[in-house]
């Protein structure tokens, strides 16, 4: 692929990995997705021609193994419900971890999901995101909620909300009822769930069924087991 060379200061951005404007991408896997995407990409930066591998890994603070990273602009956020289509959305009311968030996008992506709706937490621009996602950031809509309820009482309006929960009044999913509306999964944080707020709006609560007095599982992993049960 082309490399872009723009006049810019692009060595701090490197460094930073995120600001208010930028993000860092890695690997050339992940630069060519960027690159056949809606997002506007400031600079390709080609290891052994832009940049020494030495050069990158004292930037980045770690060593870097990968042949490209590019440094793109951010979307903006804040699509309209309306952006998601077919399949299920995933909401994370308040998600800490980037590298769960990322690997959560990329599941989404894998198994047929519509988008994300995003509440609190970390950013999907986060570099440990940006790097689990391994590129389905590029190809899925993502709503950062600037009111989470309000978007929540307007999904379930056309959708069937699933709230993941592990208190007494929730079903194993094998046993809800049948679903014949598109579905909203709602995915609580990583240590304290879903808030009492949140679960009022579901329409069912529900958990995957465990062996051997295990009681949860990462959240990321759910979402993966949530979405292929929903296909």
């Amino acid at each position: 692929f082309t490399r872009l060379i723009l006049p810019m200061n692009w060595k701090p951005l490197l460094a930073a990995r995120e600001t208010d404007t930028h993000f860092v991408i890695e690997g050339r896997h992940a630069v060519e997705r960027l690159l056949d995407s809606s997002y506007e990409v400031e600079k390709v930066i080609e290891i052994g021609v832009d940049l020494s591998r030495e050069e990158a890994s004292q930037l980045l603070g770690f060593k870097f193994h990968r042949s490209h990273l590019a440094i793109a602009k951010k979307l903006d956020l804040q699509p309209p419900l309306s952006v998601f289509e077919e399949g299920p959305v995933v909401i994370l009311p308040e998600i800490a971890d980037p590298g769960n968030l990322g690997t959560i996008i990329r599941n989404t992506a894998a198994l047929g999901g519509a988008g994300l709706l995003l509440g609190k937490g970390t950013s999907p621009f986060n570099a440990k995101a940006v790097r689990a996602s391994a590129g389905a950031l590029f190809r899925l809509p993502i709503r950062k909620s600037p009111d989470l309820i309000a978007d929540l009482h307007e999904l379930a309006e056309s959708r069937t909300v699933i709230g993941t929960y592990l208190g007494s009044d929730a079903l194993p999913f094998d046993q809800l009822p049948r679903i014949d509306r598109p579905v909203a999964l709602i995915l609580g944080p990583e240590d304290f769930g879903i808030s009492q707020e949140v679960r009022d709006l579901c329409h069912h609560l529900s958990y995957i069924p465990m062996a051997r007095n295990i009681d949860s599982l990462n959240v990321a992993s759910s979402s993966a087991i949530f979405l292929q049960a929903l296909r």
